[in-house]
């Protein structure tokens, strides 16, 4: 005979919202969360910010930053500051709230991850099934501006300065993309250096004997 103990479960804090939710999202290390409401207006909740009440000091606030016509939302499973939103037929990424150049999109989001988001077409799946050769064909990938401009920046200019847009917008994916390039053209500081910033000890390893 197997006993089981169920965990102690009580009320621990509630969050007041002002508006009626209808999905909830949350970020990777869960300081924030989106709210969509029955409106279709997208707003967050951020637990760490700190707000002054009537006679005490509060933790929490949902933020006055609201963006209408929303039907998806999809945190970055690897960065916090990060996440992607379909507004009617464009897809943007906002990056601390903010957003970056809108793509034209009819996906639905299913993935955020190293800087690309994954859509699956779902509209078209359904408009005519039979004729779908591959599942592949409706997956389509979009890439974050950081990630397009990173790889701009290490064609179109010197090396030095594609380190330092990465060092203003920080991400594995991007550091690894300048350690590739710094490899590339046999500059085996920057490359340990970018292998340091990924934690990658193998990398390193790596650098140091090709020296």
């Amino acid at each position: 005979m197997y006993k089981y103990t169920l965990p102690y479960i009580q009320l621990e804090h509630k969050v007041s919202l002002r508006c009626r939710p209808q999905q909830l999202a949350m970020n990777c290390d869960s300081t924030k969360f989106s709210i969509i409401d029955i409106n279709g207006v997208l707003s967050f909740y951020d637990f760490e910010a700190v707000t002054q009440g009537r006679s005490q000091t509060m933790k929490g606030e949902h933020l006055a930053t609201e963006r209408k016509e929303v039907w998806s939302v999809i945190w970055s499973s690897d960065n916090p500051k990060l996440c992607a939103l379909m507004e009617k037929n464009r897809l943007y990424v906002l990056r601390d709230f903010q957003p970056e150049e809108p793509v034209l999109s009819a996906g639905y989001l299913c993935d955020f991850t190293d800087l690309e988001v994954k859509a699956v077409l779902l509209d078209d799946i359904l408009k005519d099934p039979e004729e779908i050769k591959s599942i592949t064909e409706m997956i389509v990938d979009y890439e974050a501006k950081s990630l397009r401009d990173t790889r701009d920046f290490l064609t179109t200019v010197s090396l030095k300065e594609a380190v330092e847009f990465v060092e203003k917008n920080p991400h594995r994916r991007l550091w690894k993309l300048i350690a590739e390039a710094s490899l590339d053209k046999l500059n085996f500081q920057i490359a340990e250096r970018a292998f340091v910033k990924n934690e990658d000890y193998y990398g390193v390893l790596f650098v140091n004997k090709l020296q």
